[in-house]
């Protein structure tokens, strides 16, 4: 069986947008940390951005409490996912464990702009590439 470049490539291309996109998933659930922290605090000084602002002082928590937990389950969304792609890449590399390496291109897709490029090119590059899998 001829080894072609194409199964390097996509698994190459994987494990960079898996890198990207746990780098996001990190980034987020810093963010929601830092989000659910800071609206514990908004409620006390709420009123000073105008008087509507009096109004939804008592919200400011919650809602803050809310972004933060949406960032936070994201960020955690992306960092596995991220993860399942690094893992997919590897496989890619070694041609083995097909599924797992297209497995690897699809989740290392959907979120990042330009990650999805990569992982667009990943997944077209594991399935042309897939006679030279274990």
């Amino acid at each position: 069986m001829e080894r072609t470049w194409k199964p390097t490539a996509a698994g190459v291309l994987s494990i960079i947008s898996g890198c990207i996109e746990i780098w996001w998933g990190v980034m987020a659930a810093f963010f929601g940390n830092w989000m659910g922290r800071f609206g514990a605090g908004l409620g006390e000084w709420g009123e000073m951005w105008g008087p509507w602002a009096g109004e939804m002082t008592p919200m400011f928590p919650d809602i803050m409490g809310m972004i933060s937990t949406a960032a936070l389950i994201i960020g955690i969304v992306l960092i596995v996912f991220g993860i399942i792609a690094l893992v997919g890449g590897v496989h890619a590399i070694r041609r083995r464990r097909w599924g797992l390496a297209l497995a690897g291109g699809i989740l290392s897709f959907p979120f990042i702009p330009f990650g999805a490029i990569l992982g667009l090119l990943a997944i077209i590059f594991v399935s042309l590439g897939k006679g030279e899998f274990e």
